[in-house]
């Protein structure tokens, strides 16, 4: 597993609130400014605090009070963030109540490993604490940092599986690691854990591909952006809530409220439910692909993406195809008309012959008729 420059696309086209090219981060969360080290010479982009990760920490903020994930179920709850980079999404988790563990791979450690012990070692927490009586930090969980390179199974034992809450913020933007993410997620989780990835969208075949694998073993729920802080988000930045889908179900559906303001109801969206939503420019010419697998009725998102207004719930069905599945759909409808169209034709015909023969049949009668009377007046 490598974040390197290489293999990352950026739209630098909004203005961001923190680059690669910083050495110092000061962000705000929950009333408190954490205070993160970069290192732009590294040519490892872990060692960056990424948009997403800030998207993320302030919608827990946003969320503390209230719903799914607020401190009253958080507290004392086992997380693990995955791909942690510098920390700032797990360090606000455990700002929330939760115990966390912080991971990424070995050379991103020495940089995670400041960052936790100026914000939220033990000795910082106490500092806080002793600072800022009645905030987070008389609330907080703990934070520990490990080794945890996606690409080697064998590392995942040793953090004690399963968690139940795993977290990842802008891990996904290499299609090569998509799946190695994937095999990790499935072995640190239960049906009973709580997988939060935000994510920025930068390539559409990665994303397809995200998706088509976590759709497959997963029940999806998107976070709408009106969910999100005010001014922490970006149409390009999604928040996805997922779970271990019970058996016959998948899919993709909008964060609701229906049974919490802030957070998520039941997660989980019946057959033919849409694909994850995804804008910007190139999200129009590029719609995506969400077609129904025949034995699951699950979807399963192709390389490009869906507009969010298109892909929003589950209710509002699949979205449109394209390429080899959209061209074999229409050749299909095409089919299916042409033999409506024949068997209409074919039901015509048959009903022009059945009246034809009536009225043939009534003339043969009338004459017949005629023949008989002109007969009896003869006799007559």
């Amino acid at each position: 597993m490598s974040k390197t420059k290489e293999s990352f696309k950026s739209d630098e086209s909004w203005e961001r609130w923190n680059t690669h090219q910083t050495t110092q981060v000061e962000q705000e969360v929950f009333g408190t400014v954490l205070r993160f080290v970069q290192d732009p010479s590294s040519e490892h982009l872990g060692t960056t605090v990424w948009d997403a990760s800030v998207v993320l920490a302030k919608w827990f903020e946003k969320n503390i009070r209230k719903g799914d994930f607020a401190r009253a179920k958080v507290r004392g709850k086992r997380a693990l963030e995955l791909g942690a980079g510098m920390g700032l999404a797990g360090m606000a988790f455990a700002m929330v109540g939760a115990n966390v563990v912080l991971t990424d791979t070995v050379d991103v450690l020495p940089l995670l490993r400041i960052n936790y012990e100026t914000n939220l070692s033990p000795a910082a927490v106490r500092l806080a604490r002793g600072h800022q009586h009645g905030t987070w930090a008389d609330g907080a969980g703990t934070v520990e940092v490990q080794e945890l390179d996606w690409t080697k199974p064998e590392q995942v034992a040793p953090l004690h599986p399963p968690f139940d809450y795993v977290l990842a913020a802008d891990c996904i933007y290499h299609e090569g690691l998509t799946e190695d993410f994937h095999r990790t997620v499935m072995q640190v989780t239960n049906e009973k854990s709580t997988v939060v990835v935000c994510n920025e969208l930068r390539s559409h075949s990665v994303q397809g591909r995200f998706m088509s694998l976590f759709t497959a073993t997963h029940s999806i729920k998107s976070v709408p952006h009106a969910k999100m802080d005010d001014k922490y988000q970006h149409q390009n930045i999604f928040i996805y809530i997922m779970k271990k889908k019970k058996k016959g179900k998948a899919g993709v559906e909008e964060h609701g409220d229906d049974e919490h303001e802030e957070a998520a109801g039941d997660v989980g969206a019946g057959p033919g439910a849409a694909a994850p939503p995804v804008v910007g420019a190139a999200a129009a010419a590029e719609p995506a692909s969400a077609a129904v697998s025949a034995a699951e009725g699950t979807p399963a998102a192709s390389e490009a993406a869906a507009s969010e207004a298109g892909c929003s719930g589950a209710s509002e069905g699949a979205g449109p195809r394209s390429g080899a599945a959209g061209a074999a759909a229409g050749q299909a409808g095409e089919l299916g008309a042409g033999e409506a169209a024949a068997g209409a034709d074919r039901k015509d015909g048959t009903q022009a012959g059945a009246g034809a023969e009536a009225e043939a049949e009534a003339e043969a009668k009338g004459a017949k008729g005629q023949a008989t009377d002109a007969e009896a007046a003869g006799r007559k």
